[in-house]
């Protein structure tokens, strides 16, 4: 009998491979997801402005204007033992993801799913916690709905870069400034981001600043300032 390799193995196969490779990984790191039954996934104490009501499991977050903060929002549950997936994001690597805070013992990287995106991107939403997905996935509006479905299903998260109607949040990067150079001399310091947050219980916007890789040293003071209902942004 010819034996099945990617080449003619069916995309049922293959999904069926993968399944079982994430159970086999699950098994041996003696992480499930019956170890996360709590409603909401850790989010780092920076963020906590940008969701106050936590970032909670089954729902859809849209962040579109900064990689970094979907990063970012991933990294407080990786640290405390989630799996982390990136689909479609061949920009992010792992340099990018360990600054940002992320385990990488606990994280994957699917850069180029191509037409099996849908697939892809369900079996992970099935074995991971945190999803984070690029905007130009091959996904239909229809493969979208059935995904969110799943995620509230599963309790997994989907952070996505890309459009996603009936997303829960949406957080929209308006402005984003390094600071730390001087004139010819100094480094970069911190990153501020200043971030509309939306969504269905949210009719009007609320704008919150964000600090990102701050230099705790020089600044330990600096964290999140939250900015009042549509004030606009010195």
């Amino acid at each position: 009998m010819m034996p099945v390799t990617d080449a003619t193995a069916t995309r049922e196969e293959r999904l069926s491979r993968a399944r079982a490779a994430l159970a086999g990984v699950e098994a041996r790191i003696g992480t499930t997801r019956e170890a996360w039954d709590r409603p909401m996934l850790p989010l780092a104490s920076e963020l906590e402005p940008l969701l106050p009501e936590g970032l909670c499991r089954g729902q859809v977050v849209e962040v579109s204007g900064a990689t970094s903060l979907m990063l970012a929002l991933a990294a407080g549950a990786s640290r405390e033992g989630s799996w982390t997936v990136a689909i479609g994001m061949p920009a992010v690597g792992v340099v990018a993801a360990a600054r940002r805070g992320v385990d990488l013992s606990r994280f994957a990287l699917i850069p180029h799913p191509g037409a099996q995106a849908a697939e892809a991107v369900g079996a992970c939403v099935d074995g991971m916690d945190v999803v984070l997905l690029g905007p130009a996935l091959a996904l239909s509006d229809a493969d979208r709905r059935r995904l969110s479905s799943r995620a509230r299903e599963r309790g997994s998260v989907i952070i996505t870069a890309g459009a996603w109607v009936g997303a829960q949040v949406r957080l929209d990067v308006e402005k984003a400034a390094w600071t730390g150079l001087g004139v010819g001399d100094g480094r970069l310091r911190e990153r501020e981001l200043t971030v509309a947050v939306t969504g269905r219980s949210r009719a009007v916007a609320t704008r919150v600043r964000v600090v990102l890789d701050a230099d705790k040293e020089l600044r330990p003071e600096r964290a999140v300032v939250r900015i009042g209902v549509d004030e606009e942004v010195a």
